[in-house]
């Protein structure tokens, strides 16, 4: 009898053990979840790219319309990102004002929507030119940008699209039987429009027809004038005006471009005579519809005798204790304040004029050309400086021609993302810990009941 009512009390004492320590459990639960609750709000919900046609088995020179849609559970105020296809296979046409395509790729760059929105959805016109297959694949370097109080970059999940073109059967059939078609000497990717011109102000010759050609298109395919020049924005079809910077002796600049038709014509005004300072050079086009469209380019010319370090194209000036910048526009250098500056820059100063001022370059490469500058022109906004040709871009439009010139050195993490990263941990550490401890308390249990 005394046996079992020692077993009884030791039993009670065991329990009253194992409720203490469930007790002491529970708490470090609730700390759990609410930890928990703001890592589920400090997350950025996902979005969800789809790329589809009606069109999957076009036959050549089928027009191809591809509708990308981006949608999301929260509302989305801004979207870039590149596209891959093969150029063989379909050529690009249009998309819209901010769909800009080249030869093996194109952009999205609607990243100024004034208006939110849940879903997204553009439109992008293709030609199909050959035979065969592609794939029309996101490009890494996406930004999908929720209008939230931080405006985080969503999650993206995406399916690639896979377009068929086949070769028109009814055609071939009835089309006669051709002889040995003679070799051509010229490649065929390139019309006789593409050559410059050697007198740049008379038009261009009538050549023969390209099978690569957009029939009564008036626009150009191509555009460069000069080896190393870069045209502000970078050259697309729909764009009609450019700037550049040149640094040249001469009177007269070697464009050269390509239309899409080959039979269009191309008459260039403005590009003799010209002379140091600013300049305009017209490029009018008119296809064989007689439709004209006319590409401005606005070139400011730099004589090579004065493109050491007094011709500099921005100065610097500081009048009670402000600091300016002066170009084209006037923009009063500041402090940025918290999260401004992107991770993975750090605070560093260069020379603009023989003065020193405030920049931030990337950790791992102070010596790079480009740094960062943050100022008041029209708004306060990041300025990436070109050190080694002494330009200023906005960061936020060459942002993701950036990214792609220095790589994976500039995809940093933001604070925000650093603040849930770490919450993460603090949550997995303390579900491991409490892991451990309800497993004390079953074993404890079960030796109670041995």
């Amino acid at each position: 009898m005394t046996d079992r009512i020692f077993k009884s009390d030791a039993n009670i004492a065991v329990r009253g053990r194992m409720g203490r320590l469930l007790l002491g459990v529970l708490p470090v639960f609730f700390c759990l979840l609410l930890l928990g609750m703001p890592v589920k709000r400090a997350e950025a919900a996902g979005a969800t790219i789809s790329i589809s046609t009606k069109n999957t088995d076009a036959v050549i020179g089928d027009e191809v319309y591809v509708i990308i849609t981006v949608k999301s559970s929260e509302l989305i105020k801004g979207f870039n990102a590149y596209f891959t296809y093969d150029n063989r296979i379909l050529r690009f046409v249009t998309g819209g004002s901010v769909v800009h395509g080249n030869d093996d790729e194109f952009q999205i760059d609607d990243t100024e929507r004034t208006v939110s929105a849940t879903k997204i959805t553009y439109s992008i016109k293709f030609i199909a030119r050959d035979r065969g297959s592609t794939s029309i694949s996101l490009k890494k370097g996406f930004e999908v940008t929720a209008d939230n109080d931080t405006s985080s970059n969503l999650s993206v999940s995406y399916t690639p699209l896979v377009v068929v073109v086949k070769e028109n059967q009814a055609e071939k059939t009835a089309s006669p039987k051709k002889t040995k078609e003679p070799k051509e000497t010229a490649t065929p990717e390139v019309s006789a429009s593409s050559v410059p011109s050697k007198d740049p102000e008379t038009a261009s010759p009538k050549p023969t027809p390209s099978k690569n050609d957009i029939i009564g298109s008036n626009k150009l395919r191509k555009l460069s004038i000069g080896e190393g020049v870069s045209l502000a924005p970078d050259f697309s079809p729909e764009i009609k005006k450019y700037s550049a910077i040149v640094t040249t002796d001469e009177k007269t600049l070697p464009i050269t471009y390509e239309t899409e038709d080959s039979l269009a014509e191309v008459v260039i005004k403005g590009n003799k005579k010209l002379t140091e300072g600013k300049n305009t050079i017209k490029i009018a086009v008119t296809g064989t519809n007689g439709k004209k469209r006319v590409y401005k380019l606005s070139v400011t010319i730099q004589k090579t005798a004065d493109s050491g370090k007094g011709a500099n194209k921005l100065t610097v000036s500081k009048k009670n204790g402000k600091t300016y910048l002066l170009g084209n526009a006037t923009i009063q250098l500041l402090t940025p304040g918290k999260d401004v500056i992107p991770s993975g820059f750090t605070e560093t100063e260069i020379e603009i004029g023989g003065k020193t001022v405030t920049a931030y370059a990337l950790e791992n490469s102070k010596e790079s050309s480009f740094v960062l500058l943050y100022g008041k022109g029209n708004k306060k906004e990041l300025y990436l400086y070109d050190k080694t040709e002494n330009t200023l871009m906005p960061y936020e439009k060459v942002k993701s021609w950036y990214r792609s010139l220095d790589g994976d050195s500039v995809f940093g993490l933001t604070e925000q993302e650093k603040t849930v990263q770490s919450l993460k941990y603090v949550v997995g550490i303390m579900a491991a810990f409490c892991g451990l401890m309800a497993l004390f308390a079953i074993s404890a249990i079960l030796r109670s009941k041995r």
